[in-house]
């Protein structure tokens, strides 16, 4: 029943087109943005619902699933995605201060690893891209120690296959957590992000497009595995789509930056 703000920028990316051929589509774009910077938290980052509820009393009432179900704090994969968004897809300047304090706070939220944690998939490697790609979006340059250290995270946790893939396991102990096994999912995450540091294709980037074609037509546990979190360590979502529409915007960016 709550607008969200990772749909309203994916719903605004399918309009981008839309609204530059037909002039009566520009209030309702313009709107949509007004909101989605308005739903910018007061530390910089965004949640996914609401704004500033993050008070840690909150986890105190007596409700199951307390601190998960009781506040909606900015998380870097939100954060990240929406940054991404605002750099890519409208006119803010990128020196503006809805950006600049978006950059910080991510910067102050990665992990000692490299990594960052997404809320809202698994896990890391989700929160790694999603961060990433919005950082250098925003022209943070890419031999920034922030951006080197998360490249490096992403390379040292490629599998031998050419893939990457994360355990659900790794929103519980709060740390990643290997699956042992690539997903098209964790692998399309992991090459975008790659792509968008790298300014030419590295052998390991190859890789990992090549698992993406290579099992394009894939059908076993791991083609349904979750990808994505509501409750950690009590509810995860499969997206049937997530399968081919992040492999298919990994290639996509691969042939428009490389071919």
């Amino acid at each position: 029943m709550n607008p969200d703000v990772d749909d309203t920028t994916a719903s605004l990316r399918s309009l981008k087109s839309v609204t530059a051929q037909n002039p009566n589509y520009r209030q309702v774009w313009d709107r949509a943005i007004q909101w989605i910077i308005s739903m910018q938290n007061d530390d910089g980052g965004w949640a996914a619902f609401e704004k500033n509820k993050d008070k840690s009393f909150l986890a105190w009432l007596p409700v199951e699933g307390g601190e998960i179900m009781l506040l909606d704090p900015s998380t870097p994969d939100l954060t990240g995605r929406t940054l991404e968004f605002l750099c890519h897809f409208t006119q803010l300047n990128k020196d503006h201060p809805v950006i600049r304090r978006s950059v910080k706070w991510l910067l102050q939220k990665q992990k000692k690893d490299g990594s960052w944690y997404g809320r809202w998939g698994i896990c890391y490697v989700y929160g790694t891209w999603a961060a990433v790609t919005g950082l250098i979006s925003a022209n943070v340059r890419k031999n920034h120690p922030s951006i080197q250290n998360a490249k490096k995270w992403l390379y040292n946790i490629q599998n031998r296959d050419g893939g990457w893939g994360e355990s659900c396991k790794s929103d519980i102990e709060k740390k990643y957590v290997p699956l042992h096994k690539s997903t098209r999912t964790h692998t399309a995450w992991a090459v975008d992000a790659l792509i968008a540091i790298e300014d030419q294709k590295t052998p390991e980037i190859k890789r990992g497009i090549a698992f993406l074609l290579e099992t394009s037509e894939k059908k076993d546990w791991t083609t349904t595995y979750p990808k994505g979190q509501s409750f950690p360590g009590a509810f995860y979502n499969h997206y049937h789509s997530y399968e081919y529409l992040f492999p298919l915007l990994a290639l996509c960016q691969y042939k428009k930056k490389f071919c």
